[in-house]
């Protein structure tokens, strides 16, 4: 993002390359999947979608924006160190990288075929380390001492009772009971830690929205406790079923529905550190079946982490979100600092304002077309 961009058809441009998960990546054609993905003929395969695919066509489709993300982080570089063209036409080839990373691809997978039973143990960031070429070399200093870990309780926690310290910590039940909607004003902050987007979101029950500027263009996000949805101004974006469910949980942990709502099973794992600090790892199902790892500070009770893994042919596409500056309103406790990261893409919202009550049903319609 860069101020100054006002136009309609710019803020198009930026909105696909930050919300659509770097969504030049998404119409390139350089990987494929198992064998095994390709008898799930249901499933479309980038090969059937895309254009010059040319490395194990028969990864499913809707993972490639997510690929293409890890091979960038990976890497250390974006689209254009591998494609001949940085204007979405990515299908052409001219470039040798792009040979390049199709080789490697191949070794990477015939590696997991061979040698890890066809799961994806190695990726492009096992050789990388975030640097475009892998430096042969050895290090010539003693490497640091590894870091202990904590020292684990002779009994473990229960889960009632890592809960229950954190409804306390937020400002105890009959206060969060209070709390039937909110209204929230956020600047969503970009990683130059200048840029800034103005951010407005609504929660009320089940019901969640978030409206954010770019300009003139708006991206709206709405749950009805179900399901997500996302605009970009009155038009639909197309999600992805983890994209969506995201949008749901983004609304329930701000509505401060009761985490055994959303996450039917949880199970204490183990003590372990976030920034020094020592943390409860705990494992949150929902009903749906998705496994989340959900982190509690242990001095305070407070939640600190979530973090949410999605399968691809290269391993799990993690999406995280660091919760930080818990400050009260209207008696309830809530994060002021929330920092987002999926590989090669981060951004923290930063809350400046929260009024409690007021919010009408109408806010959650979607946007109407002019």
């Amino acid at each position: 993002m860069h101020k100054g961009i006002t136009s309609k058809l710019n803020m198009k441009k930026v909105y696909r390359v930050k919300i659509a998960i770097i969504a030049c990546f998404v119409a390139t054609a350089l990987i494929g999947g198992s064998s095994s993905l390709a008898q799930k003929a249901q499933v479309e395969t980038a090969g059937q979608k895309f254009k010059s695919i040319k490395v194990l066509n028969d990864m499913p489709a809707d993972q490639m924006g997510k690929v293409m993300n890890m091979m960038s982080a990976s890497l250390g570089v974006d689209c254009k160190f591998c494609h001949a063209s940085n204007d979405a036409d990515y299908e052409k080839d001219g470039n040798e990288n792009k040979e390049t990373a199709r080789k490697m691809i191949k070794m990477v997978f015939d590696l997991n075929k061979t040698q890890f039973n066809g799961r994806p143990e190695i990726n492009c960031f096992t050789c990388h380390h975030g640097i475009s070429h892998p430096q042969p070399s050895f290090p010539l200093t003693a490497a640091a001492a590894p870091i202990p870990r904590p020292v684990q309780p002779e009994k473990k926690p229960v889960i009632d009772e890592i809960l229950a310290k954190y409804e306390t910590a937020l400002g105890g039940k009959a206060n969060i009971a209070k709390v039937t909607s909110r209204q929230i004003k956020a600047n969503r902050i970009e990683p130059d830690g200048k840029t800034t987007e103005p951010e407005t979101i609504w929660s009320k029950g089940n019901k969640y929205r978030s409206d954010l500027a770019y300009g003139t263009y708006i991206v709206r996000e709405l749950s009805d406790g179900t399901a997500g949805r996302k605009f970009g101004n009155a038009d639909a974006i197309e999600l992805k079923p983890d994209e969506a469910e995201q949008i749901k949980r983004e609304g329930e942990i701000l509505s401060v529905t009761s985490l055994k709502t959303i996450y039917p099973r949880l199970e204490y794992r183990s003590i372990e550190r976030i920034d020094g600090k020592e943390v409860y790892f705990v494992i949150g199902t929902t009903a749906g079946n998705v496994r989340e790892r959900l982190y509690f500070e242990v001095a305070t009770g407070l939640l600190v982490r979530r973090a949410v893994s999605t399968p691809t042919v290269f391993g799990g596409f993690v999406y995280q979100v660091d919760y930080a500056d818990y400050k009260d309103f209207g008696g309830v406790k809530m994060p002021t600092t929330m920092k987002y990261a999926v590989p090669h893409i981060q951004w923290i919202r930063k809350i400046t304002e929260v009024k409690n009550g007021g919010v009408d049903d109408a806010v959650f319609a979607a946007p109407a077309k002019k």
